[in-house]
């Protein structure tokens, strides 16, 4: 069956979504992509499909000036039996408030730390989700100049897989720059030291894609842990690619969970600005 729910903005071009409860069936094993279950947003800026477990997440729906065209949330259920539920709750956002997320930001958080994860992420029990495009955003608070990542920890996997966003047999360690070419995190300008440009292994100049699966932006083997990862670019954005592959890549790709990253902004100083 499919549900489609409606909400007509008349004055306000932009609205946030909080996934209070969001449990649909998990995407094909595969290639990890929505082919049963979906939750759709259309009518505003471009949103992914997602599906899964996805308890917990926000969206920032900008609906630009055109306030005449609905935002349509769709909820399709297909497939096998299976508990599904879920409760959206919909707030409507003053064009100049203060909390309304900056322009082309899907995830909008606020504070000097906090905790940002992918969909479907689930604890690490999910699956990364294929065909995902969008920007996670955090709000630089005042006197604070750049930000420290940390992957999260993970008490359910071994090696842990808080941030696993490419490979699968064999395990890869760090990935960084242009060898990052189906799945990724932009972190622009990310280093491993507290030092805006510069930082420690290969290469030693900051990068902007990561991906693999050790949180890093040094490469770096398999066995190696991962580490805090800073920027000092302003604004404090990552952004988000996943192909339509896994399984079918060549090679192939198994088991990915995405990541969950803590934030924690850094002051600033006569260095960093």
């Amino acid at each position: 069956y499919q549900t489609t729910l409606i909400f007509f903005i008349n004055i306000l071009n932009c609205i946030r979504l909080d996934m209070d409860k969001m449990e649909l069936s998990q995407p094909e094993t595969t290639d990890n992509q929505c082919q049963g279950d979906q939750f759709i947003v259309s009518g505003g800026s471009p949103v992914p499909a997602i599906c899964g477990i996805n308890s917990g997440i926000h969206m920032y729906i900008d609906m630009g000036l055109n306030n005449n065209s609905p935002v349509v949330l769709t909820a399709v259920s297909s497939g096998a039996s299976f508990a599904r539920s879920f409760s959206v709750k919909v707030t409507q956002i003053e064009c100049d408030s203060l909390s309304k997320a900056a322009d082309g930001c899907l995830q909008y958080f606020t504070g000097v730390n906090g905790q940002m994860f992918s969909f479907n992420y689930n604890d690490a029990t999910g699956l990364q989700l294929s065909n995902t495009d969008y920007t996670m955003c955090v709000r630089m608070e005042r006197n604070f100049c750049g930000i420290q990542y940390t992957a999260c920890p993970d008490a359910t996997n071994t090696p842990a897989q808080s941030f696993s966003v490419t490979g699968g047999s064999p395990t890869l360690g760090s990935v960084v720059g242009t060898e990052c070419s189906t799945d990724w995190l932009t972190i622009p300008c990310a280093t491993n030291t507290n030092d805006p440009t510069t930082q420690s292994g290969t290469p030693v100049v900051c990068v902007d894609r990561l991906c693999g699966q050790v949180f890093n932006s040094a490469t770096t083997p398999n066995t190696s842990p991962s580490v805090p990862v800073y920027s000092y670019s302003k604004p404090f954005n990552i952004y988000v690619h996943t192909d339509s592959l896994e399984g079918s890549s060549s090679p192939a790709e198994s088991s990915n969970r995405g990541f969950c990253l803590n934030f924690v902004q850094q002051p600033c100083t006569a260095s960093t600005g």
